[in-house]
């Protein structure tokens, strides 16, 4: 399964460039360790969701991501928000 992340020159201009490559790492590391994805439903909103683990050390956060389009075996991602 492979990702498509959505909007990086406005991610990068919003969070800088290095939290990019963070959120980019750790999605990698993500599809990398699953087959399937765990999605979830938000009241009021269209989408589902996943939850992505942070892969700096120590940290118990989560980065979240709406499920914009699911075609073959590409999944294309909006980031949402961080958690933890």
């Amino acid at each position: 399964m492979r990702f498509a992340l959505r909007n990086k020159p406005k991610l990068v201009k919003a969070f800088g460039e290095d939290y990019y490559n963070l959120i980019v790492e750790s999605l990698r590391k993500y599809f990398s360790d699953r087959s399937t994805i765990e999605k979830y439903k938000i009241d009021g909103v269209n989408y589902e969701f996943i939850n992505v683990p942070n892969i700096q050390h120590n940290t118990d956060s989560f980065f979240q991501f709406a499920i914009i389009n699911n075609k073959y075996d590409v999944v294309m991602l909006a980031y949402y928000s961080a958690i933890g």
